[in-house]
């Protein structure tokens, strides 16, 4: 056992020097524990302090109130209402109507009233002072060499298309072209007929090839091999399931072996004037690209039509309308301003990815067309948007050139 002494064993005195010792810790630890009550013990001076800051900082909610509210003018959505505030509760309780609410409900209101569709056109045979300026109009070339033989051509050429000769009409318009001013009014009203009559030797509905004893330069003939399908025989000669089906009056998908198919081949090549507000359709072969039929379109507002080149991505019978703001129009829809057909259009260098929107399509009032009032799409008269869905597939280059 240890005999030194911790001064605890009874019968020992301790020293003075012991005493001190002990009295000099207590006073330490005293001192240390009073200092560390003094600095966490809660100061209400300092309390009282920063409320009064806080009460006197203007809270989130009234920031929010007092915060104007930014608008859009590019984009439509119902505006945002911001939170109410105890006051704005109170005064709702009592029946009146706050400041702040009433701009959010007329801001609602206003909201509706946007309308990005197109505007309301004059009514027909009405001249407008923008008609007058010729801000909308198409660049029309004056031609006042337009002889009696030309007029006397055309004449006959329509009489024939009437009667459903195409070949004969197809004959007499293109001798009324000649030496004509190109894009003038009598150039665009031949090839109107001219367009008309090859496109009723390409639909002949008597899937015949021959017209009038001559052979049709746009129909041939395909005997149905083993494996054959309407989607690969279309894809093989450039041209559609859908004018396959129509020029040999085929219902169905199925075909037969041995049987003989009437074809309008391709390929297709489409180019658009935005200056004539034409659209020309070009059929490419092996001997180069012929003009085969040529349309007048309406084009975007505001230079809203781009110049570039595209593909045709997607073929849609009875479209639905896809407005840039999230609002859908079902097809058969009032506000609906596409008609019967809308030809996808996507960038030529990524033609599998349409732009959402964009495309060739015919028109809810035929008056547009030839002027510049869609929101960028190409527009065609509904007979002629028909026609050209039959006649060129996907992948069908686009061209939009200014003149």
């Amino acid at each position: 056992m240890s005999n030194y002494n911790y001064g605890l064993e009874p019968g020992i005195r301790q020293s003075g020097s012991s005493r001190l010792r002990f009295a000099l810790i207590f006073l330490a630890v005293s001192a240390l524990t009073a200092a560390l009550l003094w600095w966490f013990w809660p100061d209400q001076n300092k309390d009282g302090k920063e409320k009064s800051d806080t009460s006197a900082a203007p809270s989130q909610e009234q920031e929010v109130k007092t915060a104007p509210v930014e608008k859009s003018p590019q984009t439509i959505r119902e505006p945002e209402i911001s939170p109410v505030t105890p006051a704005v509760e109170d005064t709702a309780k009592k029946g009146e109507k706050s400041p702040s609410a009433g701009k959010a409900v007329a801001e609602k209101e206003e909201t509706k009233n946007v309308d990005p569709t197109d505007p309301v056109l004059p009514p027909k045979g009405v001249v407008t002072e923008s008609d007058k300026k010729g801000v909308d109009l198409p660049d029309v070339p004056v031609d006042n060499l337009v002889g009696g033989a030309q007029k006397k051509a055309l004449a006959q050429a329509a009489e024939l298309l009437a009667a459903k000769d195409y070949a004969g009409a197809e004959k007499f318009a293109e001798q009324a072209l000649e030496n004509t001013v190109e894009y003038s009014d009598f150039y665009r009203k031949t090839w109107r007929i001219l367009s008309d009559a090859r496109i009723g030797m390409a639909f002949n509905g008597k899937s015949n090839p021959f017209v009038n004893g001559k052979s049709n330069p746009y129909v041939i003939r395909y005997r149905i091999r083993s494996g054959d399908s309407l989607s690969g025989v279309a894809g093989r000669f450039f041209t559609t399931v859908e004018l396959l089906r129509k020029r040999n009056n085929i219902s169905g998908s199925r075909i037969f072996v041995g049987k003989q198919l009437y074809v309008v081949p391709g390929d297709w090549k489409i180019v658009v004037s935005k200056k004539f507000r034409l659209l020309k359709l070009y059929r490419v072969t092996n001997e180069g690209e012929k003009l085969f039929a040529l349309w007048e379109v309406g084009i975007g507002r505001m230079d809203k039509t781009p110049v570039a080149e595209f593909a045709i991505a997607a073929r849609v019978r009875h479209p639905d309308w896809f407005l840039p703001d999230g609002r859908v129009f079902k097809y058969g829809d009032a506000e609906n301003q596409l008609g019967e057909y809308f030809l996808k259009l996507a960038p030529a260098s990524a033609p599998g990815r349409p732009l959402l929107g964009y495309g060739i399509h015919g028109a809810k009032d035929e008056n547009t067309v030839g002027r510049s009032l869609s929101n960028g799409c190409i527009r065609m008269r509904n007979a002629d948007v028909e026609n050209l869905y039959y006649l060129v597939p996907v992948g069908c280059r686009v061209n939009i050139v200014e003149k």
